[in-house]
């Protein structure tokens, strides 16, 4: 028995790693803009105690207080990347580090947990389909706070399992670290708090221990009143995204309504904002835990060739978990399903159009489903009596989900990488091109967005580092987006390219000219920057669209100077 653990525990331990730490450096191919304030932000802290504004410091984010100007963000990521950039350099794989670990301890808390709530055989169910499961895996690849979150909410759920007495206090920290990561789920935290120390007070610890509960309780109670304190008055505060009858964009849409419908006496009855309020919550609803959006599509976010949250086999288990769970483990169900509804409620309330989902705001969701699906499975072998059907039904199971898991596998490391939206590349291709030619003259780049594109080439060149930090902050603030001879400046219209200097135009700055080298976008080879006065890559044999792409291609800092011109530099 001990043998077939071990083994058990070496193959969840090899589908865990393998997904989330292989190739970091190269998938996702691009850093995002989210993930790009928390990293520059965090060098900055521990380079010149402030962040890149000047303004706060890192005990300023601890009490909630924010720049002006900058989105309001969780706070515990910047202290997760700080140890890291701080004393080493820029790279993709040390931004994802912190998730991709965070996302080990997720997979052990999901089968520590469902073994405490059910079963050692459902847990390791549970365990498996935890490490395969592509949202799991895509979020532990990114420094997203959705997927910092489920680890410290999972955790406050299994310490509250087995934790008696005054060790139940040990739980404040993980408290902390779970209401500091993530901004979505601080709306949910007090109802969850509640849920889950009223789970464990009632049925775990049979109505003992209520002082340390209480005191939980309250500590949870107050850091949220106190977070909500601090920002209720400030300008720009997230507060306002949170969607109520009264919200001018649900009063836009009544008016709308009411200006397209024909007078009559129950327009005021189906035709007001407490009336489509009701239905906005419905639709998100109903969004939220669509089949399609789950087991076959996703969203705009995860853009994983329109892969879902989970595979298709997961509906059919989830479907007996949740039939079987009502019949055989009522206090659980009721539990799960409480906890399901709270996971849904940073998106219901956030989307004013019931027109669709944001998959970070229900992150929450996808490990309580797991438990049901993985109920459902080990119920399913239980049914079968027979050693050799279920022998026979275990294999083509497994068969199944391994099938499906090496497509996810594909699609997420070969395809992905090719995609347009939420991580495109060019931006990491324009920063290696510039760092490679800008010794040699002045290089000037046109874009739309210098701020971004600027932040993003001191990111992907390491050009930000704790001896100019505090110089690179000050230009920022000043709008000059500028480093040695390497200078971003929005679009110039002039026809006129100069001949002296290297000159880089979007395209969108819409003046494109004969002569230029293309720095394209992966998915069609279109181009996305114009290259003029190119002294580089223009010795070489360029291909006419990017083509034939390696995995090893993607970490693209590692290129030699003739790989990457002939890899990534197109020539019409």
């Amino acid at each position: 028995m001990m043998k077939k653990k071990y083994l058990l525990f070496i193959v969840l331990l090899i589908l865990t790693l393998i997904p989330r730490f292989a190739f970091l450096n190269s998938v996702p191919a691009a850093i995002n803009n989210d993930e790009l304030h928390y990293t520059l932000n965090a060098k900055s802290f521990f380079a010149t105690g402030k962040d890149i504004t000047g303004k706060i410091s890192p005990l300023d984010v601890l009490l909630f207080k924010y720049p002006g100007g900058e989105m309001f963000q969780a706070e515990l990521p910047y202290f997760l990347e700080m140890p890291i950039f701080g004393p080493s350099n820029f790279s993709l794989a040390g931004l994802e580090l912190p998730n991709a670990i965070l996302g080990v301890l997720t997979v052990a808390l999901v089968f520590l947990i469902t073994k405490k709530l059910f079963d050692e055989q459902t847990a390791w169910v549970a365990g498996f389909i935890a490490a395969i499961n592509p949202w799991l895996i895509f979020v532990s690849r990114t420094s997203y706070e959705a997927g910092t979150a489920v680890p410290f909410f999972l955790g406050i759920i299994y310490l509250l399992l087995v934790l008696k007495g005054r060790r139940i206090l040990l739980i404040i920290p993980v408290l902390f670290l779970a209401f500091y990561s993530y901004i979505g789920t601080k709306l949910i935290f007090v109802p969850f708090m509640l849920l889950s120390i009223s789970y464990a007070y009632f049925y775990v610890n049979k109505r003992k221990f209520l002082k340390q509960y209480l005191l939980l309780f309250i500590l949870s109670l107050l850091l949220t009143l106190f977070f909500f304190f601090q920002i209720i008055h400030i300008p720009g505060a997230r507060t306002a995204e949170i969607l109520t009858p009264n919200d001018p964009r649900i009063v836009k849409q009544v008016n709308a309504m009411r200006a397209t419908t024909v007078n009559n006496p129950l327009m005021s009855i189906s035709e007001n904002k407490y009336y489509l309020y009701l239905t906005i919550l419905t639709k998100n609803t109903f969004n939220a835990l669509s089949p399609y959006y789950l087991f076959a599509g996703g969203d705009y976010f995860y853009l994983i060739g329109a892969h879902g949250l989970f595979y298709y086999v997961d509906v059919i288990f989830l479907a007996i978990g949740l039939m079987t769970i009502v019949v055989k483990r009522r206090k659980e169900f009721i539990f799960l399903s409480l906890l399901i509804g709270l996971s849904l409620v940073p998106q219901i309330i956030h989307e004013p159009y019931g027109a669709g989902n944001f998959t970070p705001h229900i992150t929450l969701l996808i490990p309580f489903l797991i438990l049901l699906i993985s109920f459902g499975i080990s119920k399913s072998l239980e049914l079968i009596k027979n050693r050799k059907y279920k022998f026979v039904f275990l294999a083509c199971l497994v068969f199944v989900y391994i099938f499906l898991f090496a497509a996810f596998l594909n699609t997420y490391f070969f395809r992905f990488p090719l995609q347009e939206g939420t991580f495109e590349m060019q931006n990491r291709t324009l920063s290696k091109y510039i760092s490679l030619a800008k010794s040699d003259q002045q290089v000037t780049a046109y874009v739309s967005n210098p701020a971004l594109v600027f932040k993003e080439f001191l990111f992907y060149s390491d050009s930000y580092n704790n001896g100019n930090a505090e110089a690179l902050n000050s230009a920022m603030r000043e709008g000059k987006f500028s480093v040695k001879n390497v200078s971003f400046l929005s679009c110039d219209k002039s026809s006129i390219i100069p001949k002296k200097s290297l000159v880089i135009d979007d395209v969108m700055c819409g003046r494109k000219q004969d002569g230029a080298l293309n720095i394209v976008q992966l998915s069609d080879s279109g181009a996305r920057y114009y290259i003029y006065n190119d002294k580089l890559c223009s010795k070489y044999e360029l291909p006419q669209y990017v083509s034939n792409l390696k995995l090893a291609d993607f970490n693209i800092e590692k290129l030699s100077t003739q790989e990457f011109c002939q890899t990534f530099i197109v020539s019409y």
